[in-house]
C-alpha cells in the first residue's frame, strides 16, 4: 500500500500548480519596458463606442515626435469625442502561467493639457484575462487632469496602477492603456516610457 500512497501524493503535487504553496519557489517576476522609439512594439490600437449616427468618430493612436518624456518618440492618442462615450486604447498580450494569480504593475508617463476639475476624461489602464470586446471588459482608473488650476498646456504626469488578474485555462492576459472620452470635445494625450511588471502570487 505504501508505494501506491506515494504515487497518489506525487500526482496531487504535480497537478496543484500555483495552488500548491508548500512546493513553490518565491514569486516570479517578469518585467517589460516599452519606449516606442523603434515602433509600436506589438501594441495594437483599438476603440469602441465610436458611433455617431451613421458615421464614426475620428480617432487615432500613433507614434509621434511632437513631444516625448524620454528619447524622441511617444504615442499620441487623439479622439474627437462628439458622442460623449468614445473609448480608445492600446493593448498587448503577455504570456503567463495558467491557473495562477498575478499582481501587475503598469507605470507610464502621461501628458495631458486638461486643467481644473471640470470636464475631465477618464484613464483606462489595467490587465484582463481575455481580449476586451465591450466597455464592461475595460478597466477604468482616475481622471486625465494635469494638476493645474489654470491652462498651462501639457504636463507630463507619472501614472502607476497595480492590478490583479487570475488566469484559468488561459496562458496569456492583455494589458490595456487608453482613455475614455467623458465630455464632448476633441482631445489629445501622449504616452511614453511604459513599464509592466508581473509578479506571480504565492
Amino acid at each position: 500500500m505504501r508505494p501506491f500512497l506515494y504515487l497518489v501524493l506525487g500526482t496531487l503535487v504535480l497537478f496543484c500548480g500555483c495552488e500548491d504553496k508548500s512546493t513553490e519557489s518565491p514569486p516570479a517576476t517578469d518585467a517589460h519596458l516599452f519606449s516606442f522609439e523603434d515602433g509600436m512594439e506589438q501594441w495594437q490600437a483599438r476603440g469602441i463606442d465610436l458611433e455617431l449616427g451613421d458615421t464614426l468618430l475620428t480617432w487615432s493612436i500613433r507614434r509621434t515626435q511632437e513631444m516625448a518624456k524620454a528619447g524622441s518618440t511617444a504615442v499620441k492618442f487623439y479622439l474627437e469625442n462628439w458622442n460623449d462615450a468614445g473609448k480608445i486604447w492600446i493593448e498587448h498580450p503577455f504570456a503567463v502561467q495558467s491557473n495562477c494569480s498575478y499582481d501587475v504593475n503598469i507605470s507610464y508617463a502621461f501628458a495631458s493639457a486638461d486643467f481644473g476639475m471640470a470636464n475631465l476624461w477618464t484613464i483606462i489602464t489595467g490587465v484582463v484575462p481575455q481580449r476586451p470586446e465591450t466597455r464592461d471588459d475595460l478597466v477604468y482608473q482616475d481622471h486625465t487632469g494635469n494638476g493645474s488650476s489654470t491652462d498651462v498646456g501639457y504636463r507630463w504626469l507619472k501614472k502607476s496602477y497595480t492590478c490583479n488578474v487570475t488566469t484559468a485555462a488561459e496562458d496569456e492576459v492583455y494589458v490595456i492603456v487608453g482613455i475614455w472620452g467623458t465630455w464632448e470635445t476633441p482631445r489629445t494625450y501622449y504616452l511614453d516610457s511604459l513599464s509592466i511588471l508581473f509578479t506571480k502570487k504565492i
